[in-house]
């Protein structure tokens, strides 16, 4: 696996996060008695998504940090997020490859 797909995998983390805290959420209800140990994990999630978007905050271009955070955080595709920030779905996955190149994982 490149680079470029490490960072991307990385990334995608975020939004699975998201629903395995939902989940987490859902079990607590279900079965109280595992309230302690779905907490950890729900925090345990959030610990990766908050390092997510830091990571991606860190990146020295607000144009390219942006379009991170419209994929990966948000889940929109590269074409919804070339609407987002007036760009042609070509230029964006110029950008998008840029983005990941200044990503420091």
């Amino acid at each position: 696996m490149d680079k470029q797909e490490q960072k991307k995998q990385y990334l995608s983390a975020y939004l699975l996060q998201e629903a395995k805290i939902e989940r987490l959420k859902r079990m607590i209800d279900k079965n109280p008695a595992n309230e302690k140990l779905y907490k950890e994990y729900i925090e345990k999630s959030q610990k990766i998504r908050t390092e997510i978007e830091e990571k991606i905050s860190a990146v020295d271009d607000e144009l390219l940090s942006e379009l991170l955070f419209q994929k990966y955080v948000f889940g929109h595709t590269l074409e919804q997020v070339g609407y987002i920030i007036n760009y042609s779905k070509r230029q964006t996955e110029r950008l998008h490859r840029k983005a990941l190149e200044k990503l420091i994982l």
